[in-house]
């Protein structure tokens, strides 16, 4: 069974000039681990913080193929701009360069 996970990385926010003329100085933050899941009795998708496969209410998005993943891979970085790794009950997915 295939999934849909990011693992956690490190973001720079730019610096930030207010209007005052006071400047908010550049500083880094992580990104947490996130997953798709789908909503218990729902057709709605969500990313959410990596578990594993329940959370109350929701259950990770899994399925067999991996033409299936891979398109709902590419709906969810036209929907939010990121690329989600493969992910099986193995680790990640090596996925081949086309």
């Amino acid at each position: 069974m295939y999934y849909l996970r990011k693992e956690p990385y490190e973001k720079t926010i730019p610096v930030i000039e207010k209007t005052d003329g006071t400047i908010i100085p550049e500083r880094k933050y992580m990104v947490e681990d996130r997953a798709l899941y789908k909503a218990n009795g729902l057709s709605r998708y969500y990313r959410q913080e990596f578990v594993g496969d329940k959370q109350p209410g929701f259950t990770l998005y899994k399925v067999k193929k991996i033409s299936t993943i891979l398109k709902q891979r590419e709906a969810l970085f036209n929907y939010c701009g990121e690329w989600f790794d493969v992910y099986d009950e193995n680790g990640k997915v090596e996925l081949p360069v086309s």
